[in-house]
C-alpha cells in the first residue's frame, strides 16, 4: 500500500511521464501553498523525494539538502513538488478557489534560508493548485464556505475537503537576548534537557506577557523564576499579522492554559487581574459577543485599534507589542528589537537553526499539577509526547468529515510527563477529486507518492534534523483508511460528475 516503487511502476500515468520540461509542468509537478510553520521541512522532503528544486540549473538556491536524505529523487522518476509558504489563512483561501492568482506573497525566512530559496519559482509558473498546508484546523466557517453555493461551490466541483495531519511541531518562544535597554539579559546557563537557554517562564509568566500585564524584564515574577533580575526596560511581544496557523497553535494553547491565571495588572499597579488570553478571534462574525479562542488572526492591540464590531481594543496592562507577516519576518523583528520575544516553529530557533536565537523553557500542566519544578524546552520529543495525547476515534461515517479530524487532532493543554505544552499537527488539506491531463497523467499521483514518503520510515531523519516529528501510527492508520476509501477518498466514487482540481 505504501511501497513507493510499486505505486509508481504500477501506474500507467507514470509510465509515459518521464522527466518533463519547464513547458510541461502540468504533467510532472504538484503545486501547493499555505503554512509557513513546516515550510523548510516540506521543501527538504519534496527535494529528497523528487528532483531537487533547490540549486538546480536555472532555479533559486542553493538550499542545502537534508543531511538525512540518503539520495535525491528517491522516487526513481523526475518531476517536482513546489510549495509557496504564504500562511495558513491564504492557503485555505487558495484551496477554496483553486485559483493560483490568489496565492499571496511568500514568507521570507531567516538566514541562511532566504525567500528565494523557499519560494521556488514564481507562482505565475504554477499551472494549478493541488494541495495546501495549514496549522489552523478546518473549522465550521471553512466547511460552510466549502459547501455553500450549490453548483458553484467547491464541494460541487472538487468533492470533499480532505484534511490530513502531516507533521508534528512545537511553537518555540524565541527571545532577543537583550533587555529593553539593550543590555544582555542575565540568563542562567541552559539546563541539560535539550533546551537552548536557562530562561524559565512559568505558565503565569507566559500568560502575563502575552496578555500585556507583565511588561518589564525586571518584573518580580520573572525575577523569582530566574534567580535574580533579568534586566530592565520593556518586554516587546512580537506576533504574526497574517492569517497564521502558528498563531492558531499558540493562541489555542494559551486560551486553554491561561484561563485561571491571575496576577498584578502591571509593575506599577498591584490590582490583581485575570491573565486569561484576552485578544479575540479577528475572523469571528459580529453577530455574537466576540470571544478569545484559537484563531489564525486575533485582535492584537497594536494591530487593530478596534475589533470587527467597532469597539475599542484596549490594552489595560500597557504591554508593548510589535508585529510581522510570516515566520521569517517575525524572527528578523525579534532579532533586531531590544527586549523582544516572539513565537515561531522550532526550525527558526536554536538548536535547530545554527546561529539562531535561543528559546525559553515553559511549564506544562504535568509540571504544574505535579509540582515538579521543571520547565520544558521546545524539543521534538516534547512535541511528540504532547500530540500522543490526541488519539483519533473514527468510524466509516465520521472519518470523511474534516471537522472530526479537527476536533480530535489538537492538544491545547497536554497532561503527560515531558510534554512541551505548545505543540500541534501541521495539516495537509487537499481535494477529493482531481482532473486527469490530456496525456493521461494526474497530479494527485505525484502528491500521493510524496505522502507515502512523508509517512514512511525513510523520511524520519529529515523530520528530526528540522525539529519536527512524524505522525503517530494510530493517526497514520486513519489517514490510509481515508486515502483508500473507495467512496470518500481521493478519486473515489464520490467524484462522479465532478470537474476535479487541475
Amino acid at each position: 500500500m505504501r511501497n513507493v516503487k510499486a505505486l509508481l511502476m504500477g501506474s500507467v500515468a507514470f509510465a509515459a511521464m518521464g522527466v518533463a520540461s519547464e513547458s510541461a509542468q502540468a504533467q510532472s509537478y504538484a503545486f501547493g501553498a499555505g503554512a509557513t510553520f513546516p515550510q523548510i521541512v516540506y521543501r527538504q522532503l519534496m527535494d529528497c523525494m523528487y528532483d531537487q528544486a533547490q540549486g538546480s540549473s536555472g532555479k533559486p538556491g542553493p538550499l542545502a539538502k537534508a543531511a538525512n536524505c540518503t539520495g535525491f529523487n528517491t522516487s526513481g522518476f523526475g518531476g517536482m513538488i513546489l510549495y509557496a509558504p504564504t500562511g495558513s489563512g491564504n492557503g485555505k483561501l487558495v484551496l477554496r478557489t483553486n485559483d493560483k492568482t490568489q496565492i499571496g506573497t511568500p514568507s521570507s525566512s531567516a538566514p541562511p534560508y532566504t525567500s528565494a530559496n523557499i519560494n521556488v519559482f514564481a507562482t505565475t509558473d504554477y499551472d494549478g493548485v493541488q494541495f495546501i498546508g495549514s496549522d489552523d484546523v478546518v473549522n465550521a466557517a471553512d466547511m460552510t464556505a466549502w459547501t455553500t453555493g450549490g453548483t458553484t461551490s467547491p464541494q460541487s466541483k472538487f468533492g470533499n475537503l480532505i484534511q490530513l495531519p502531516a507533521v508534528i511541531g512545537a511553537v518555540g518562544l524565541g527571545f532577543n537576548g537583550k533587555d529593553g535597554a539593550g543590555a544582555n539579559l542575565n540568563i542562567l546557563p541552559a539546563t541539560p534537557t535539550g533546551g537552548s537557554s536557562g530562561l524559565n517562564l512559568s505558565r503565569n509568566a507566559l500568560c502575563g506577557i502575552a496578555s500585556g500585564h507583565i511588561t518589564k524584564w525586571n518584573n518580580p515574577i520573572l525575577t523569582a523564576l530566574n534567580g535574580g533580575a533579568l534586566g530592565t526596560g520593556n518586554i516587546t511581544f512580537v506576533h504574526r499579522t497574517d492569517g497564521s496557523g502558528t498563531t492558531f497553535l499558540f493562541t489555542n494553547a494559551l486560551v486553554e492554559q491561561c484561563r485561571y491565571e491571575f496576577g498584578p495588572n502591571n509593575e506599577t499597579d498591584s490590582t490583581v487581574v485575570s491573565y486569561a488570553f484576552p485578544w479575540t478571534d479577528r475572523a469571528q462574525a459580529c453577530t455574537t459577543p466576540l470571544v478569545p479562542r484559537g484563531a489564525n488572526q486575533v485582535n492584537w492591540p497594536d494591530q487593530f485599534a478596534t475589533n470587527q464590531c467597532g469597539a475599542a481594543n484596549p490594552n489595560p496592562g500597557g504591554g508593548t507589542f510589535a508585529n510581522a507577516s510570516g515566520s521569517g519576518a517575525l524572527v528578523s523583528l525579534v532579532t533586531s528589537t531590544n527586549g523582544a520575544i516572539g513565537y515561531a516553529s522550532t526550525d527558526f530557533w536554536l538548536p535547530v537553526r545554527a546561529g539562531g536565537l535561543k528559546t525559553a523553557n515553559i511549564q506544562s500542566q504535568w509540571d504544574i499539577t505535579g509540582a515538579t519544578g521543571k520547565f520544558q524546552p521546545p524539543t521534538v520529543a516534547g512535541a511528540q509526547k504532547a500530540m500522543a495525547t490526541a488519539i483519533p476515534q473514527f468510524d466509516a461515517a465520521t472519518r470523511a468529515n474534516p471537522l472530526t479530524w479537527s476536533l480530535q487532532g489538537v492538544a491545547p493543554n497536554p497532561v503527560v510527563a515531558g510534554a512541551y505544552p505548545i505543540a500541534g499537527f501541521s495539516w495537509i488539506e487537499m481535494y477529493q477529486c482531481y482532473q486527469t491531463h490530456s496525456n493521461g497523467n494526474n497530479s494527485y499521483l505525484w502528491f500521493k507518492t510524496w505522502l507515502d514518503f512523508v509517512y514512511g520510515t525513510g523520511s524520519t531523519g529529515i523530520f528530526t534534523e528540522n525539529g519536527f516529528a512524524q505522525i503517530p501510527a494510530v493517526w497514520q492508520n486513519e489517514i490510509y483508511a481515508l486515502l483508500n476509501d473507495a467512496a470518500n477518498g481521493p478519486q473515489g466514487s464520490g467524484c462522479s460528475g465532478k470537474v476535479g482540481a487541475y
